[in-house]
This record gives structure tokens, sequence and C-alpha cells, in this order.
């Protein structure tokens, strides 16, 4: 019993002596943030709210920031509130539980990137892309019922445990990073000698550290797989046990957010929701955020590698135009090349340039990585029809026609100036649909010259509506995704060479189309950017000027004043079109604010081009919106019933003299008229479309020179 008395009393004196050790250093370190904190109020004081200094003395190294700070300084407030409001959850469950995970996380990463060549690669990246995964989860969140298959009580019962799972899941996919692929050396002093973080260890602060340096892990040290088996690993020095705690109470709950911890399970609801949000908010980044890196980081973007070696060869004439053999071929606004031979080229002139770095370019059989640098930059224009990067065209020059599975790129992406812009291909270009789908249905179409009419597609309303695509209201489903068909013409494009040439004669400029190359170039499905996305039931992202938007509501069926004005209600017709204009413009296959687009959104509303709007809708459904066309009526006619159905309606914009139809001007370079449409304008279309896309700036009311004001034309 002494002796154990006797060990005891050691084991106690032991104890307590490293317990007043841990309270004098945990004093110390308190003392020093509470004088740093003091110096940063002291520096944000001098410019009426302005974020306090983030560097540190020496160069190149920062501040360690406490995490109310950071939130100032990252401008985080805002979309704080908004994941509180979107996940519905107490204020006290917020205040206890969520709260702190998040400025606990804050804390960790500092001001640390999300990437050292990507995307989120410049200050504070990490905490920017993590706030905006987990908004995105947790909108995402709401439209799933979880768990999946349960029954309603059970549903409702674990309600909330689900909204912390998918905010915990969201807020340490990466954290792994700070482990993986950054090497942080900190300071306990300023000025003092570095050493490794040891983010196991715990957060900066509570290493005693008052500044950092950020520097990435040698290429040869990184396992980009890594970072997502941390989580589990990392969670217990961020998330409050309270945060835990409740989560457990559901077991079954936090098995899923362990799975989604450890990186077992990528098939998870959580895993799920965590990518597409992710997905989000790298694909915003890539082509609207800052392109800034850590003066530290090393490695050039693949994109600007690409995107230089593109321009280089082009000024070389390394890769040919408009000719039989080219690599590429110019049409309606951009350049179109062969996928396969571009990738081989632009990959060649990268390893003769960064010959250190040619290790580190996708190689010949991984040419959907090059594709998909450029797709989520937004540098190339993908195909509306697949959702993919790769077009297949059919390029018809004098002498000679081949196929090819090629890349759109918008000229001004190439090229700084319109006056660099190459000449128009003297010939046709014809986007035709992938070889799969002709083999499957011969009697298709052979495709849709750029600047010809879409094709109408199966206007059969039986077979429409067995393939599902989408379910009432409307009584006939929208339709499958027409090909593009870009029309080129001086209303919406700049003369090319040869039309400058016929202006100065006085002739009308030829109608040029677009299109493709050799039948051993020809890609398949499986070669395209974004197969696997596809795959998982995910499409890819489409440039801003074409990207879909979502369906905001359904189509209204009474009148918007409650009857007041004494309208009828909109008939079936109608509410069919605005369906198909609506779910099309969603899912990319109408196009809008882009040269031949059949929409334009203007300051008064949502234009539709008259009468080719209302008659590729009455070539597929018939004017009355049932599917069936009597086939006596011109052409030239088709379309003109469902416009005057949706002008009963009573949601466009009526003008001088009650004209239905008004006219708007297209401006080209220089601020100069080089067009004029008719249309029909949809007002408030927010009733249809969140967001509502900008207005197109080159669509503007059209002035007659004769008279006053603007002009307009009754239907």
């Amino acid at each position: 019993m002494i002796e154990l008395a006797g060990a005891c009393f050691l084991a106690a004196a032991a104890l307590g002596g490293w317990l007043g050790w841990s309270v004098r250093r945990e004093r110390v370190v308190r003392q020093r943030r509470a004088d740093i904190d003091a110096k940063q109020a002291s520096a944000g004081a001098s410019a009426a709210g302005a974020a306090p200094g983030l560097a540190a003395n020496r160069t190149g190294w920062l501040r360690v920031l406490d995490a109310p700070v950071l939130v100032q300084v990252c401008k985080l407030s805002n979309a704080l509130q908004q994941i509180h409001r979107e996940s519905k959850l107490s204020q006290a469950a917020w205040d206890r539980d969520i709260g702190p995970a998040i400025l606990g996380y804050l804390q960790f990463v500092q001001l640390l990137p999300a990437s050292e060549a990507h995307h989120h690669a410049h200050v504070g990246g990490l905490a920017a892309h993590t706030i905006e995964v987990i908004r995105a989860a947790v909108t995402l969140r709401s439209g799933y019922l979880l768990p999946k298959g349960g029954a309603a009580e059970v549903i409702d019962a674990q309600r909330d445990q689900w909204t912390y799972a998918v905010i915990l899941a969201a807020l340490l996919h990466d954290v792994g990073k700070t482990i993986t692929d950054l090497r942080v050396s900190i300071a306990e002093r300023p000025d003092g000698p570095g050493r490794p973080w040891l983010p196991v260890c715990g957060d900066m602060p509570t290493a005693a550290a008052v500044e950092y340096e950020v520097r990435f892990a040698p290429k040869s040290e990184r396992n980009y797989g890594a970072h997502r088996r941390l989580p589990l690993v990392l969670a217990p020095r961020i998330v409050p046990a309270t945060a835990l705690a409740f989560v457990a109470r559901e077991p079954s709950v936090m098995r899923e957010l362990e799975a989604a911890w450890s990186g077992d399970d990528a098939s998870g609801v959580l895993a799920e929701i965590v990518r597409q949000a992710d997905r989000q908010s790298a694909a915003s980044n890539l082509q609207q955020g800052p392109r800034n890196q850590f003066a530290t980081a090393t490695a050039v973007p693949l994109v600007d590698q690409l995107m230089d070696a593109m321009r280089r060869l082009l000024r070389q004439g390394a890769l040919p135009l408009n000719r039989d053999g080219a690599a590429g071929w110019i049409g309606a606004g951009a350049a179109w090349f062969v996928a396969k031979r571009l990738a081989d080229t632009v990959r060649e002139e990268i390893a003769r340039v960064y010959p250190d770095d040619g290790a580190s370019i996708p190689g010949p059989a991984k040419n959907d990585r090059l594709f998909d640098s450029w797709q989520d930059y937004g540098l190339l224009e993908r195909n509306p029809d697949t959702g993919q990067a790769i077009w297949y065209v059919e390029v018809r020059g004098e002498g000679y026609a081949h196929e090819f599975a090629m890349l759109k790129f918008p000229l001004a992406k190439l090229f700084d100036s319109a006056d660099d812009y190459p000449c128009d291909f003297d010939g046709e270009l014809v986007v035709i649909p992938p070889r799969k789908t002709r083999s499957m249905r011969p009697d298709e179409p052979p495709g849709d010259r750029l600047g010809g009419v879409p094709k109408t597609g199966d206007a059969h309303p039986e077979r429409q509506r067995a393939s599902g695509l989408l379910a009432p209201p409307p009584p006939v489903p929208p339709p499958k995704p027409a090909h593009a068909a870009v029309k080129r013409s001086p209303a919406h494009e700049q003369p090319t060479c040869e039309e400058k040439n016929s202006e100065a004669k006085g002739h009308e400029a030829p109608d040029v189309t677009v299109g493709l190359g050799r039948n051993d170039e020809f890609l398949s499905n499986d070669d395209s950017a974004t197969a696997a996305a596809a795959a998982s039931g995910t499409r890819g992202r489409l440039p801003l000027a074409i990207r879909p938007v979502t369906p905001f509501v359904s189509v209204p069926k009474t009148d918007t004043d409650g009857g007041k004005s004494g309208h009828e209600a909109p008939g079936d017709a109608a509410c069919c079109f605005m369906a198909w204009l609506q779910q099309g413009i969603a899912d990319g296959s109408i196009r809008y604010n882009e040269a031949g687009a059949p929409v334009h959104f203007v300051p008064e509303g949502m234009a539709l081009v008259s009468p080719r709007t209302f008659r590729e809708f009455a070539a597929l459904y018939g004017d009355d919106g049932n599917g069936l066309d009597s086939g006596t009526r011109p052409s030239d006619k088709q379309g003109i019933g469902i416009q005057r159905q949706v002008i009963k309606a009573h949601w466009h914009l009526v003008g001088p003299g009650n004209s239905n139809v008004h006219h708007f001007g297209v401006i080209g370079r220089g601020g100069k008229r080089v067009g004029k449409l008719a249309a029909v304008v949809i007002q408030h279309p927010e009733r249809w479309f969140n967001p509502v896309p900008p207005s197109n700036p080159s669509v503007v009311p059209f002035v007659d020179p004769k008279s006053s004001g603007p002009s307009g034309a009754s239907s």
C-alpha cells in the first residue's frame, strides 16, 4: 500500500508539474495572442473598418489570425448568414455546434490556399472554397429526403442530424490538404526561428505560432487522393464534441459521416452532395475568381501553358487553318479544331518550352484532361447536345469532305483583338450527331449546318411521352435538345473577310455555315472531357453566354393580376410553349444571348425572335402544342398559331399602337448597328427563370433614322 501510495504521489506530482507547465504555457500563448490582436486592431482603426494587415515582418510570411478576424478578412459574414438561414437550424444549435465548428476550421486553415496552380490558389483560398462548398451543399441538401427511402417519421426525426452531417462533411472535405499538399513553417515570435507546423497536433494558435510561411509539397511527395482520408483524423481538432455527440444520437447518420470523412464510401449520399458542391465552387472560381497564386508557388497552371502554346502555334502557322489537311477551320465566330490533333500538337509544344514539366502534362491517352482544363476555365464552348467538349462536325470544302471530332473555341478567347481574327472558311461546317447515335437511328437527318434550321426531332407525341424526359403539367414533354445551329448573318456576327469584300462591292454577303475532319481522328463519346460526369448523371458546365438556368416556377395558369384585367387564363398551348422554352433554356438545348440564338434577354424582358422561335416549337409540337402538325400549312406560316396563343396569354409587352412585335438593332464592333431583328417580348422573365440571365448589350431597341423613336410592327 505504501509503495502504491508513493507511486500515486509521484504520479500526482508529475501530473501537477505538467498541469502547471500547461497553465503557464497557455497564459503565455494568450498574452501573445492579445498583443497581436491589439496590433491588428490598431492597424485596422486607422482606416475606418479596413481589414487588419495580413503580412508579417518577413517577406512572404503571414500573421496568424483569430477566427473572427479571418471572417472579416475573407469577407465571409454574408455567406455564413446564408448557410445558417438555408440550414434551418435553431439559433441555439448554430451557436453551440455549427458556428464554432466553422470558426474552428477557419482558425485551423488560416489563409492557406486550396491548391498551388488550380482553383482557389490565392491567399485565403482554402477558407473561401470551403465556405462556398458548405453553402452549396446546404442548398443541395434541401432537395434530399434523408435517409434515402426512409419513412416520413424517420426523415422528420433525423432532419437536423443529416443537416449537421452535410455541413460537417463539406467543412472538412479538403482539410487534409494541410498535410498532403502544403508545407507550412511557423514561428512563435515575430522574426523568430521557423519550425514545421504539424496539423495533427492542433491549429497554429495552439502551437503558439504568431506567423507562418506557406510552401508547397514537391510533386514527388504528393498523393492527390490522400487528403480525402484525413478528415477523420483531424475532426477532433476542429469539430466541437457537442456537435459529434448530436450526430451520434442517430448511429446510422454517424456511420455515413465517418465513411465520408475516411474516404471509404465515394458513393454515399454525403459524398455525393459534397462532390456536387465542390464542383460548383471550383467551376465558379476557375471561370470568375482571381487567378493569383502564392509567391512561393512554382507550378505554372496547366491552362496557362495550354493557351500560351495555342496562341504561339497560331502565330507561327503551326496550326494551319481553312484548307484540306488543316488543324482547324474558322466559322460562326469560333475556331473549330480537330480535337486529337490539337491536343497532340499543343502537348508537344509544351514539352518543348517546358522540358522539365513534361511528365506533369497528361499523356496522349489522357486527352480528356486537356479538354477538361479548357472547359473548366470556360475557354471552349460545350456541345449542348451532349454536355461534353466534343462536337462532331463535317467539313465540306472545295474538293474534299471530312468528319472530325472537334473542339470549339470562341475567337475572342484566342485573340486579343478582333482585327487579328482569321478569315472565315469558304465552305460548310456541319454539326452532325455522334457516330453511335447515327448507327442507332439511321433515319436521322444528316446534321445541322451552322446557318441552317435545327432538326425537329421526333414529333410523335406518344414516343415523346414514352421517353420520360419531362412529366406534365404541359400536355407535351419538352423536346430532346436540338443540335446547335448558329446562324451566321450580319445581324448577329461581325462581317468576315468575304462579307467585307461583298459589302464593298454592294452585294449581299453569302451565308457561311460551320464543321469536322478525317475519320481516323474521330473520337468516341468515351474520349470526351465529361464522360465521367455524364456517367454519374451530372452535366458539365456551359460557358457563361449559354449556361443553363434553373426553372424557377411552373408556367402560370392564371392572370398575374388576379383577373383584374379581364383577361382569360392562358391556354394550354401557350403554357406548353413556355414550359418548352423554360426547359430548353435550363438544359442548354435552347441558346440565348449569343449569335444566332432565338432568345435574347433585354431590359424590357425576354425577347423571342419572331417568327423563328415559334416556328421551332410548331415544328416539334404543332401550333396547338399537341405534337400533331396538320401538314397543310405552308412552311412560311408555321408558328403563327402558337404565336397568337402566346400573345393571347398577355404575358408580352405591348408597344405603341398596340404592336405585339418589337424591333431591335444588333450592335457590332465600334458601336455600329450591323443588323435588325423582330421579337415578341415576354415581361417579368423571373416568373420562369432563376436567376434571370443578364441583358444582352448587343441587342438594343431599333431606332429608325427617319423617326424620332424606336420602331415597332404590329403582328
